[in-house]
C-alpha cells in the first residue's frame, strides 16, 4: 500500500484541522441545544388541553406509529391579551397514554399557533 508523503508544514495543518474541525461540531451543537433550552426555560408557558387524540403511520428511516393531538390552549399577544389556539401536534408514542382532556405544558411559538415545544405532561392534570 502506498502512503502519500506530505510537506511538514502540511502535515501540521492536517493535525490541527482534526481537533479543530470536532472542536467546532461541538461548539455548534452546544449552542444550538443551549438555545433550545433557553426558549423552554425563559419564554412564556402555557398549558393545553388535549381535544382529541388519534394515532399515525409515518415512515421516519421505517414505519414508525406516532400519537397525534388536537390541542387548545391560549398564548400571549405582543399587546398583552390572550389569543386562543387550537391546532393539531404529534405529542409522542403510542405507549405515552396520551388521552383526551389530559393537560400538557407547551411552549407555544411566538406570533403563532402551529408551533409549539411540548414539554410534557401538566400538573394540573385532573
Amino acid at each position: 500500500m502506498l502512503r502519500q508523503i506530505y510537506a511538514p508544514k502540511v502535515m501540521r495543518e492536517l493535525a490541527v484541522m482534526r481537533v479543530v474541525f470536532p472542536l467546532i461540531g461541538l461548539a455548534t451543537c452546544v449552542a444550538i441545544l443551549g438555545l433550545h433550552l433557553w426558549r423552554l426555560y425563559h419564554f412564556e408557558r402555557s398549558v393545553a388541553t388535549i381535544e382529541a387524540v388519534w394515532e399515525e403511520e409515518v415512515n421516519r428511516r421505517e414505519v414508525t406509529i406516532i400519537t397525534m393531538a388536537e390541542l387548545s390552549f391560549s398564548r400571549p399577544a405582543p399587546t398583552g391579551e390572550a389569543l386562543e389556539c387550537r391546532y393539531k401536534f404529534e405529542i409522542g408514542t403510542p405507549r405515552d397514554g396520551f388521552k383526551v382532556g389530559d393537560k400538557l405544558d407547551i411552549v407555544p411559538a411566538t406570533g403563532t399557533c402551529q408551533r409549539a415545544d411540548i414539554i410534557g405532561r401538566s400538573e394540573q392534570n385532573p
